[in-house]
């Protein structure tokens, strides 16, 4: 059989950088030096001026291991839409404790911003989003924009803001998501993180606490998370959420029926839709 094809051209081709340093931070014991990585998925280069938004992806693991690249096939549909796509390597509570974390999320968020031009991003649309214990930190990375109290390392001289926190069944109080759980299997990622029991460090607990930092400054919120998630309470989204409608920040809560945690349904294309969506209106 032999055909001639007239293809159009409807999308993007995409090219995946791996392996990018974005930050050299304390390795063992503090003796050493470590790299923190970043893969980036970004749109084959062009000769004009085009800019696409981006998506800084933080994986879920407790804090106690992560893998920067595990869900990235699941998100090219985010990026076949108009995004880069960028999973952050972040340090687990093995290596460091809260803020640390934080640190590292803000430490790529200056990277890129640092390196917009060559990536093709558009520095005034920067959106943090991340599940469980990266919810958590596209949650912290939402609600402090201009606390320069977590800026550390390169890239000082431009900002660590983004525009848009988009969590998934994210952790919020690390006191009310360890006694809300409905198992106490992880109960002891919440001391691994602190360095103490939450409820024996109120200080510790309230600063690792997003709803401490909501301000004029928070940036729109889109929440998912599932109604039979057995390890982070959905609770604690409804209250991030109740509390950002209280300071009149634009938010949405979408709990899916039947969804656990880490569940496929939140990485469906009626999901991600939803994100687009939702990015499309806030974003401009």
């Amino acid at each position: 059989m032999k055909k001639t094809l007239d293809v159009q051209t409807v999308r993007d081709g995409l090219w995946m950088d791996t392996n990018i340093t974005y930050a050299q931070v304390p390795g063992w014991l503090g003796n050493t030096t470590r790299d923190l990585k970043l893969t980036v998925i970004r749109h084959f280069q062009t000769d004009d001026d085009r800019r696409y938004p981006v998506i800084f992806w933080f994986a879920g693991g407790g804090w106690m291991d992560t893998d920067h690249n595990v869900h990235l096939p699941d998100l090219v549909d985010l990026a076949h839409a108009g995004y880069i796509v960028v999973g952050v390597e972040y340090r687990d509570s093995n290596k460091v404790q809260f803020p640390g974390q934080l640190e590292d999320a803000k430490a790529a968020v200056r990277y890129l911003r640092a390196n917009a031009d060559r990536f093709q991003a558009d520095p005034n649309r920067f959106v943090a989003m991340g599940e469980s214990a990266g919810g958590h930190l596209a949650s912290m990375l939402g609600v402090t924009n201009g606390r320069q109290e977590f800026d550390q390392g390169d890239h000082l001289d431009v900002s660590s803001d983004v525009q848009a926190a988009v969590p998934f069944y994210g952790v919020v109080d690390p006191l009310s998501a360890k006694q809300g759980s409905a198992t106490n299997d992880f109960d002891f990622v919440y001391r691994n993180l602190l360095g103490a029991e939450p409820e024996a460090a109120p200080d510790l607990d309230q600063a690792a606490n997003p709803l401490t930092y909501i301000d004029r400054r928070t940036v729109p919120f889109l929440i998912f998370h599932g109604t039979d998630d057995k390890v982070v309470p959905v609770q604690d989204s409804e209250r991030l959420y109740e509390q950002l409608i209280a300071s009149q920040v634009p938010a949405d809560l979408y709990i899916l029926k039947g969804a656990e945690h880490m569940d496929v349904k939140f990485l469906q294309p009626q999901v991600l839709k939803i994100i687009e969506d939702f990015l499309t209106q806030h974003l401009q």
